[in-house]
């Protein structure tokens, strides 16, 4: 038998604002160098998630209230999906993916959630990712995101920025500084 917990006023707010032309949903992308490997992202995520019930809950609303239910039929094949985008696989494709995708509901008949790992020009890997606002927003969501990571290589940055600061000798700071300009020109360029 599945367990059943009442939903929170905020989260029910999400989930009665939801509509088919205004979706509560938060949709992102990132963009990867290199070719991810579906299998191994796949199975990344249900092990990292299982730590996050909302991810195998289903949000019901009926007359007595809104309600978190566990999924019986959980499956990680209905929210881990990798897509193939139309020839060339470049911006365009990918813009029209996702603007198919932000308009598309999330099915209510289960968890709501999904991961698109989308295959995109030159090798490189698309990760599209939608989640109803009623399973987290926010700070709760960047710490589920984070959960997804490895933490080595934040710490080779932290290593990486720290001998480049002793190789020229200039801060930390300037590091980051650098890091930080770069990072905004190349958005910028794009």
């Amino acid at each position: 038998m599945s367990s059943r917990e009442p939903m929170s006023h905020v989260d029910t707010a999400w989930l009665r604002m939801d509509r088919l032309e205004n979706l509560m949903q938060i949709l992102g992308v990132m963009l990867f160098r290199g070719r991810i490997d579906a299998e191994r992202f796949k199975r990344t995520v249900a092990l990292r998630l299982r730590r996050y019930r909302r991810f195998q809950q289903i949000a019901i609303l009926d007359s007595e209230g809104a309600w978190w239910v566990d999924d019986p039929d959980f499956d990680i094949d209905a929210h881990v999906r990798h897509s193939l985008l139309p020839a060339p696989c470049g911006k365009a494709e990918l813009q029209k993916f996702v603007a198919e995708m932000a308009s598309t509901p999330l099915n209510p008949a289960r968890p709501r959630w999904e991961f698109n790992l989308v295959e995109i020009a030159k090798g490189n890997s698309a990760l599209v990712v939608r989640i109803h606002h009623a399973i987290a927003d926010g700070i709760a969501l960047i710490h589920v995101l984070l959960a997804l990571t490895d933490p080595a290589p934040a710490i080779s940055m932290i290593q990486t920025a720290e001998n480049l600061a002793k190789q020229y000798g200039i801060t930390r700071e300037q590091v980051d500084a650098f890091a930080s300009e770069s990072f905004a020109r190349a958005v910028a360029a794009q």
